[in-house]
């Protein structure tokens, strides 16, 4: 009798029990990640209602017609110092609103977004101090009750926008 074939061989050296071993083991591995990822990178809802977001959809619709309307159009620019300067289009004879609101909204990082109250300099002017918290894609909103403009932002390769109405007509 050979002593060879009956000798238990070293269970380390088997490729399958590494095989059976290692698949349930990067399963784990994969999940610890996922849910440390999940749990580092948690930024909540983004809105609680969806449902009043929902109603409201006509009223804002109504504020980007009415900005088409007026003919409203403005240059936004993020000078050194954190300043910002909004100017209106001259074509604009008159711009409704004494106290008129800068929002920005990150893209991805909710957390990070801003309001910034303006008042206006001149007829066709608007000035206030802001930093941008973080690199990354901005979207703009300048507003009052009656109307609303937008643009876009990439910080800090762009340091200047347009904001336009976001009218779109049949």
């Amino acid at each position: 009798m050979d002593s060879s074939e009956t000798a238990p061989r070293n269970w380390k050296r088997e490729p399958m029990v590494w095989l059976l071993i290692g698949i349930p083991l990067s399963a784990v591995i994969m999940g610890v990640v996922m849910i440390t990822l999940a749990i580092q990178s948690f930024s909540g809802l983004v809105v609680d209602d969806y449902y009043k977001k929902g109603k409201q959809i006509n009223r804002v619709l109504a504020r980007d017609q009415l900005a088409y309307e007026l003919g409203l159009a403005a240059g936004l620019r993020l000078e050194p110092g954190g300043k910002i300067e909004i100017r209106f289009d001259p074509i604009a004879q008159f711009i409704p609103g004494e106290k008129i609101e800068l929002r920005l909204v990150h893209a991805t990082k909710p957390g990070l977004d801003q309001k910034l109250d303006l008042r206006k300099t001149d007829t066709h002017l608007l000035r206030g101090e802001l930093k941008l918290p973080g690199e990354g894609r901005w979207n703009l909103f300048l507003q009052t009750e009656d109307w609303r403009l937008t643009g876009s932002l990439q910080y800090p390769e762009q340091v200047s926008v347009e904001l336009l109405p976001n009218y779109v007509t049949d």
